[in-house]
């Protein structure tokens, strides 16, 4: 069995996150020192919940009028409050237009951003300026998605599965990677990588289709 890379505590030079994106219809969890949100995206709302008592719905709102558009400008985020978040206090939201991706920035460094994936989700690799993924399948199985040098990422999985994929010049990818040979008659799960691998039409960047459900770390 091939050991998982360090723990981030154990990394040099790990960067705090600075930004993540909002994924439609996949659960994120962020925990700061003092107080912890959940937040879901739909297509057309953000709900950030403290507590079942403290929620707060997050929408886009079209200022522009046909003979007004110049003046008015395009879209501004409007929030439908039930009691008290103070969710400001710790990150906010870019949020420009009904087509672009909401972004969280992070106002206090949080302790740790966690997302809830379940199977057929994909992880688009890249895209997010985050060093490192670690993806726990709810079966018991671990993988490290690390960011490498290679403009790509190197991964380990607790079952021995390893490798690494990285982006040519041409814009092409390179996928190297090592299991074990299994025996007529194993069980198939001892070696699963457990992800697909595509690729995304609009930015170029790799997609990994989980398997299995999976609760997956940003570092």
């Amino acid at each position: 069995m091939s050991p998982l890379p360090p723990s981030p505590d154990k990394q040099m030079n790990a960067s705090p996150l600075k930004t993540i994106y909002m994924i439609t219809d996949v659960k994120t969890m962020i925990t700061f020192p003092d107080v912890s949100y959940e937040i879901m995206r739909n297509d057309n709302r953000i709900r950030i919940i403290k507590d079942k008592n403290n929620h707060v719905d997050v929408t886009l709102v079209n200022q522009q009028v046909s003979y007004k558009a110049t003046i008015l400008g395009g879209f501004a985020q409007a929030e439908e409050k039930k009691g008290q978040t103070r969710y400001n206090r710790y990150f906010y939201i870019d949020w420009e237009d009904d087509l672009s991706i909401p972004v969280i920035n992070f106002r206090i460094n949080p302790i740790e951003v966690a997302r809830e994936y379940i199977k057929g989700q994909w992880i688009e690799l890249g895209i997010e300026n985050v060093s490192r993924y670690v993806v726990k399948y709810h079966d018991g199985v671990d993988a490290v998605f690390q960011r490498n040098e290679k403009n790509g990422f190197s991964f380990n999985f607790s079952t021995g599965f390893y490798g690494s994929f990285w982006s040519e010049d041409d814009g092409s990818y390179m996928l190297k990677f090592k299991g074990d040979k299994l025996k007529p008659g194993e069980d198939d799960l001892k070696s699963q990588s457990k992800f697909i691998v595509s690729r995304s039409k609009y930015t170029d960047k790799l997609l990994l289709f989980l398997k299995e459900n999976a609760t997956v770390l940003l570092k």
